[in-house]
């Protein structure tokens, strides 16, 4: 109790007026620190929750995003199925030969490689090699339009070069790509 008794002396030495003022200035002072922590508070509260807000709205478009590949995927998949089904007995080096051939650029090429890569999904993808020597821009062009014709093959990679042996010839390298169901045997 003698810690109280000081402030109990304090209390007693001050007038009334003094004191009033003084209990006042306590009360405004408590009254002022809770209105600033209440404000404080809501203040914090409403800014969490429009980051909340946003982050769900930020989380929705990244679902409807998804959602929407994950259709295209299967709109892709169900194409490829369909053309599987036409095809079922697909050669990718058998239709290439024929496709040079009829271009009549079978003298044209030089190599050709074809080889199997197998996949992680249910497909097995059949990768052929070319390289020609002494063409010119307009047999790649025909040549490039019928393999785009066909939806069965891609064209993943085309290098083309200025031909050292002859003048105003190119010399081409290019890798085509067809996918087979890993159950079809492919060459």
């Amino acid at each position: 109790m003698k810690y109280l008794e000081p402030i109990r002396a304090f209390i007693e030495n001050t007038e009334i007026k003094t004191f009033y003022y003084y209990i006042i200035g306590y009360l405004g002072t408590v009254f002022v620190l809770c209105c600033l922590l209440i404000f404080l508070y809501f203040s914090s509260t409403s800014s969490l929750q429009k980051q909340i807000k946003r982050i769900n709205n930020a989380r929705e478009d990244e679902v409807l995003t998804l959602l929407e590949k994950v259709l295209y995927v299967d709109q892709q998949r169900k194409a490829m199925d369909a053309i599987f089904s036409q095809d079922t007995d697909f050669k990718i080096a058998g239709y290439f030969k024929d496709l040079l051939t009829k271009l009549n650029i079978k003298d044209k090429e030089v190599a050709e490689e074809a080889s199997i890569i197998e996949r992680e999904d249910n497909y097995r993808e059949t990768e052929l090699n070319a390289k020609f020597e002494d063409m010119n821009m307009k047999e790649l062009t025909e040549l490039l339009q019928e393999l785009e014709q066909k939806p069965r093959i891609s064209t993943k990679r085309l290098e083309i070069t200025k031909s050292k042996k002859k003048p105003k010839t190119i010399e081409v390298q290019i890798t085509i790509t067809t996918l087979l169901p890993k159950t079809v045997e492919a060459t």
